[in-house]
């Protein structure tokens, strides 16, 4: 069915219903023949020419996502999901292409976009670490998400890990722990900073000295975690409260307890951070965590994307833009065992 069909069916002219089911009738056409027009497409089943409409508009209604990693990455689908879901409320698609880490292939990702004509172009990252991009890449609208642009040139998105970990902190607090130990991730990530940074200016807001701050290096790992653990547990002021970098390094820390004859939580509280899908909220016992927002940062990236491709010039301001954590209650936070319990200075 094209245009002409609808027209023909109503008595009206091609261009009515072009003005109609554009949405550009308003004082143009009787208010009842517009819902005629309506009607009438719908029954008919006409679908507007995507390829006049863009011709139209200057426009391909297609972005482009350029990702490190998809496969494997257990929170990419959800910040994919949140910018396809976003682009598609505008009438936009997304073409993605992943580089499989290889910094080397972004120069020919964004040509192949290019040649494709997309109308803007998302850099996503799997964790969030800084990005040397192309010249090329700023010749159309570019915003990043989990990633930060080494030029200082385009909008990112970027979790709030200090803000989250101020918050796992917070909860350790308000459950009664005063011995809370935080166990680090790797020391060249940016989140390990940003979470150290988090937890240390918590428990200053709260009154506990720097002394009773415990930081113990570790990494983004379930072994790592549990060689941590298992030290600090076995010490004779072990901790009430241990929050991890991550939900797997969480999982070791459980390990350790259970292998030390201690029990999660009435023994050990332990914090997680991610809210890994199909892990955390599996875990035994449920585990206490920071949700990672990628979905929020997949949609936040497309929509700022989308605003700078309708307004007739770039009006963004190259910022980093924090979204925040969510926290995520479940069964391995509770209060200090009674006999462990300090008072707070």
């Amino acid at each position: 069915m094209t245009s002409k069909d609808v027209a023909l069916a109503v008595g009206v002219s091609r261009t009515a219903v072009s003005l109609v089911l554009n949405n550009r009738a308003d004082g143009e056409i009787d208010p009842v023949k517009q819902e005629l027009i309506r009607q009438t497409a719908a029954e008919l089943g006409y679908v507007p020419n995507a390829a006049a409409v863009n011709l139209q508009r200057q426009s391909t209604a297609t972005i482009g996502l350029i990702t490190d990693e998809i496969a494997s990455a257990p929170f990419a689908g959800q910040l994919i999901d949140g910018a396809t879901t976003a682009a598609m409320q505008a009438g936009f698609m997304i073409l993605t292409i992943d580089t499989a880490f290889h910094d080397d292939y972004i120069a020919g990702a964004v040509e192949t976009l290019r040649a494709r004509d997309v109308d803007g172009i998302i850099f996503a990252a799997a964790s969030v670490r800084e990005l040397e991009l192309p010249p090329s890449a700023y010749a159309l609208p570019l915003v990043l998400a989990n990633a930060i642009d080494s030029g200082g040139r385009a909008q990112c998105f970027v979790p709030d890990d200090r803000g989250g970990e101020r918050a796992a902190a917070r909860l350790a607090l308000e459950a009664g722990h005063t011995r809370i130990c935080f166990i680090t991730g790797d020391d060249d990530a940016r989140a390990t900073t940003e979470r150290r940074l988090g937890f240390q200016a918590e428990l200053a807001a709260a009154g506990l000295p720097e002394a009773a701050m415990s930081i113990r290096a570790g990494a983004y790992s379930m072994r790592s975690h549990h060689e941590v653990a298992l030290d600090l547990l076995a010490g004779p002021d072990r901790p009430t409260a241990i929050l991890c970098a991550n939900d797997r390094g969480a999982s070791g820390v459980v390990l350790a307890a259970a292998q030390l004859g201690l029990s999660v939580p009435e023994d050990l509280s332990v914090i997680g951070f991610d809210d890994e899908q199909f892990f955390a909220s599996d875990f035994t016992p449920g585990l206490t965590t920071i949700g990672l927002p990628h979905r929020e940062m997949g949609d936040a990236a497309a929509r700022s994307l989308l605003e700078t491709i309708g307004a007739s010039a770039n009006q963004q301001s190259p910022a980093v833009i924090t979204i925040p954590c969510n926290v995520v209650e479940r069964r391995s936070l509770a209060g200090p065992p009674a006999h462990l319990r300090l008072a707070r200075k």
